[in-house]
């Protein structure tokens, strides 16, 4: 007993010497990031942080986040039982933004390190809609729809996180984000082609803007080297 009793203490004292923060002796960290959405209990696509310590305490930040997104609906002729010919509905969405920021890291302990910081975020990606055999309330021959736009993102946000060395060089954290963020999708092209014979139609540019937890909270994994 009293040999796993040091056995263990050893261990404890091991890790507590190996899980040093970042400091300007080791300035460099890389993470991976996964967001989660609470709203709708989803996890948004994955991103990488790259954080400099310019002071023990101060960091500049860098993020890359790129999301694709791909759905597809089936429409058939006969719902009853699926069956007879078919019509398809496929919804793309593909994005990229870039977030540059600093953060402040409190005192906290040898393992934890809390930090308050500001992001500036900016954006950019498509929408596309196709429509096959589908008019938008169900299995139509000969009706397709095909539907594009540019997005374009602007937000700023005030985060608060903590960094937790579970071993040397490498800590899990978590962060929440409040914020402003506003959306841009550009004049975009809507063709529809009934028989044959298309029609295209430019859509107008549309705005929207709002301030909320709209740059959702990451669950993050880093190294710093």
């Amino acid at each position: 007993m009293k040999k796993l009793a040091i056995l263990v203490g050893a261990i404890a004292l091991t890790g507590s010497t190996f899980a040093q923060k970042a400091t300007t002796d080791s300035p460099f960290s890389l993470e991976g990031q996964l967001g989660f959405n609470a709203s709708t209990l989803s996890f948004n696509a994955p991103a990488i942080r790259f954080r400099y310590f310019v002071a023990d305490n101060i960091a500049a930040r860098l993020t890359l986040g790129i999301n694709n997104y791909s759905e597809t609906f089936n429409y058939y002729a006969t719902e009853s039982d699926n069956s007879g010919a078919s019509g398809t509905e496929v919804n793309k969405t593909g994005g990229w933004n870039v977030a540059l920021g600093a953060e402040y890291h409190f005192a906290g302990t040898d393992r934890l390190s809390p930090y308050a910081g500001l992001d500036i975020l900016v954006g950019g990606g498509s929408t596309t809609n196709e429509w096959t055999n589908y008019d938008g309330f169900g299995y139509a021959a000969d009706y397709n729809r095909s539907i594009e736009a540019k997005t374009s993102n602007f937000g700023v946000n005030l985060v608060a996180g903590a960094d937790y060395y579970f071993a040397e060089n490498f800590y899990l954290g978590m962060e929440l984000g409040l914020g402003f963020g506003s959306e841009t999708v550009k004049a975009g092209t809507d063709v529809t082609t009934i028989a044959g014979t298309p029609v295209t139609v430019t859509s107008n540019e549309e705005k929207y803007s709002g301030f909320g937890n709209n740059f959702i909270g990451n669950f993050r994994l880093g190294w710093r080297f």
